[in-house]
C-alpha cells in the first residue's frame, strides 16, 4: 500500500473512533439528564445504538472534511511550487 492509501485509511479509522467517541459522551450525558424512573432497558439500550450512529455520521463528516483538507493542501503546494 502507498502511503497515500495508509494515510486515508488512518485518517477514515481515527475519524470513526472519535465520531463513535463523541456519540458515547452524548450518550453519558443522556443518561445523566433523563431520570432513571422514565428509562427502561430498551430506551437505553435503543438510545445507545442511536448515539453511536450519530457518532459514525459525525465520523465521517469529520473523514470528509479532513479529506477535502488534504485535498487543499495539496492544490496549494503545487500551485506555489508552480508559482515560484
Amino acid at each position: 500500500m502507498s502511503s497515500r492509501a495508509l494515510s486515508i485509511l488512518f485518517l477514515f479509522v481515527a475519524s470513526l473512533a472519535v465520531g463513535v467517541a463523541v456519540g458515547e459522551w452524548f450518550f453519558h450525558l443522556f443518561l445523566r439528564a433523563v431520570p432513571p424512573v422514565a428509562l427502561s432497558d430498551f430506551n437505553t439500550q435503543s438510545s445507545r445504538i442511536a448515539h453511536w450512529l450519530y457518532g459514525a455520521g459525525v465520523g465521517l463528516i469529520l473523514f470528509a472534511w479532513g479529506l477535502i483538507g488534504m485535498m487543499i493542501g495539496r492544490t496549494t503546494k503545487r500551485k506555489s511550487k508552480t508559482a515560484s
